[in-house]
């Protein structure tokens, strides 16, 4: 059982007491926050005699994306499909899960609820693979909506220099590694000093989208990550960690600073690496090869990240 109160310095204190498990206690600045982060603790410490959607969910991010990127991404999902899914997973009926698409189509991007409904399906798979609950997937015959087209925009060495100027100090040494090294933004802001290897030019990515794995860097990417160890040693970041930047702040900085720029939308990020792996593709990888630098585990996803086309690749028919 739950218990929340408000301390006198004006946060909120929850508290989750379980029968044969030890209590458990945090303090948030809100109530709202301390109210969430109860109910995942007693979704996870409960023995369920049948789980819903929302017990279910928060089971399977502890065991299988805690530490990863999309660790918060997951729990916002699983949030949301409870709402609309508060039964035992085992009264979930595929009618019902057509009915929430349609609806849920008129107020989001196909893309959102794609995305969704794909995550509600894993579960399923999961409890039937991991904890061996016998139940049907309601979603293996719900035709889920059309993926989004991956934007084919290469970014410009141009284009990239007119963004830099425009950012703090190290945002843009994370921005500009993401252009060096096609590294995503969470695998950036999660490097620490140990993890980096400068004189063999390998950076290791531990606990990424896809697990862990090194990438190999470029003479630029190595002179980036250079300063960023002596920025970070002069700021006494703490657990050796190179920024103490959250991911979805990258995001914003670089939106703000592509706009003073009057630079077009198209002109992200993600976009970079994008960009990093079609330059790769370029110079005549092949695709295990680029995998390496991608951090793809199948060649569909390489496909989707390089933007090749004809003339690309006249220097290498002859």
């Amino acid at each position: 059982m739950a218990t929340i109160r408000q301390l006198s310095s004006g946060n909120w204190n929850a508290q989750v007491r379980v029968k044969g498990k030890p209590a458990q206690s945090k303090t948030f600045p809100t109530e709202a926050a301390a109210q969430q982060w109860a109910r995942q603790q007693e979704a996870l410490t409960k023995e369920h005699k049948s789980h819903t959607i929302y017990s279910l969910g928060m089971s399977y991010c502890q065991a299988r994306l805690l530490g990863r990127g999309s660790h918060k991404h997951a729990l916002q999902i699983v949030e949301h499909l409870a709402k609309a899914f508060p039964q035992p997973i085992q009264d979930i009926t595929p009618q019902q899960i057509n009915a929430y698409k349609l609806e849920r189509l008129k107020t989001v991007k196909p893309a959102t609820c794609r995305t969704q409904l794909a995550f509600m399906s894993r579960l399923y798979r999961w409890a039937k693979r991991e904890l061996l609950i016998d139940v049907a997937n309601p979603l293996a015959d719900i035709a889920l909506p059309q993926a989004s087209k991956s934007s084919d925009k290469v970014v410009s060495k141009g284009e990239l220099f007119l963004v830099l100027e425009h950012l703090s100090p190290a945002m843009k040494l994370i921005t500009e590694l993401a252009y060096e090294t096609a590294m995503r933004r969470s695998e950036i802001v999660k490097l620490t000093i140990e993890h980096v290897h400068l004189e063999e030019r390998i950076a290791d990515v531990v606990d990424g989208k896809n697990g862990t794995r090194s990438v190999p860097l470029t003479l630029r990417a190595v002179e980036l990550l250079q300063d960023a160890i002596r920025l970070a040693k002069s700021k006494r970041i703490p657990t050796g960690r190179l920024f103490s930047i959250t991911p979805h702040s990258v995001s914003t900085a670089v939106r703000r600073a592509r706009q003073k720029a009057k630079l077009d939308s198209s002109v992200r990020l993600h976009q970079l690496r994008h960009t990093r792996i079609t330059n790769v593709a370029k110079k005549g990888f092949n695709n295990a090869q680029i995998m390496i630098v991608s951090g793809h585990r199948d060649t569909r996803s390489v496909a989707r990240y390089s933007h090749l086309n004809a003339r690309d690749v006249l220097h290498l028919i002859d």
